[in-house]
């Protein structure tokens, strides 16, 4: 593995931990009622959802696709 594969690699890393913190960032904001909650969810699963096609854990990248699906569905009721 070369330099920039290990490079992209801890970029992919990170992208995964922001989109879990995003994730639980959203139940926060959800719990206070904040209709930006979705958006924050919105943006944490897309995130989640990259970092497990890197990782080809694909049945998490397909929930976390279906659940950022759902999050915009929520956006619209909730708006």
């Amino acid at each position: 593995m070369n330099d920039w594969e290990k490079y992209g690699n801890k970029i992919i890393e990170r992208v995964g931990w922001v989109g879990a913190g995003l994730v639980i960032f959203g139940y926060y904001l959800n719990a206070n009622c904040h209709v930006s909650s979705w958006v924050v969810w919105v943006i944490g699963n897309l995130c989640v959802a990259g970092y497990s096609a890197h990782k080809k854990a694909y049945p998490t990248t397909v929930m976390s696709l279906i659940i950022a699906v759902m999050n915009v569905y929520g956006y619209f009721k909730w708006s």
